[in-house]
């Protein structure tokens, strides 16, 4: 088996949702936060808020089968988006921690954004997958 299971297909299909998930999850924490308007005043507070989880995303995805084609079943779906998210959450924590970008790393946050970010990929890619089938 290779280091890099992923396959054309899958990538095409899931990438963009992804990236839209991840965007609207820090969107989303933004705003339930009360910063939304500072960020749109601020975008690089925004960006320091999402560059660390869209990286490790990058990282974590194709080398935890997130592409691969065994995510065209929803039992491989769900099990290797989450798998991916939990790793790059540590990613993107341990990135928050180097205290390079806007915030720094909490545990808690770690916490949330393992549940709320899966849930908002999990939705994307179900939504996806679900469009893909018809």
């Amino acid at each position: 088996m290779a280091l890099l299971d992923v396959d054309r297909r899958t990538l095409r299909l899931f990438a963009l949702p992804d990236l839209v998930a991840i965007v609207a999850f820090v969107i989303v924490g933004e705003y339930q936060h009360g910063r939304l308007a500072a960020s749109a005043a601020n975008p690089r507070h925004l960006l320091g808020v999402l560059v660390p989880f869209v990286v490790g995303w990058a990282i974590a995805a194709p080398l935890l089968r997130a592409y691969s084609a065994r995510t065209n079943g929803l039992r491989g779906l769900v099990g290797w988006t989450v798998l991916a998210w939990l790793a790059a959450d540590v990613v993107g924590q341990a990135l928050l921690a180097t205290g390079a970008f806007s915030i720094g790393f909490d545990p808690v946050f770690l916490v949330v954004v393992a549940i709320f970010g899966s849930l908002f990929l999990l939705i994307a890619r179900g939504v996806t997958h679900a469009i893909a089938r018809r």
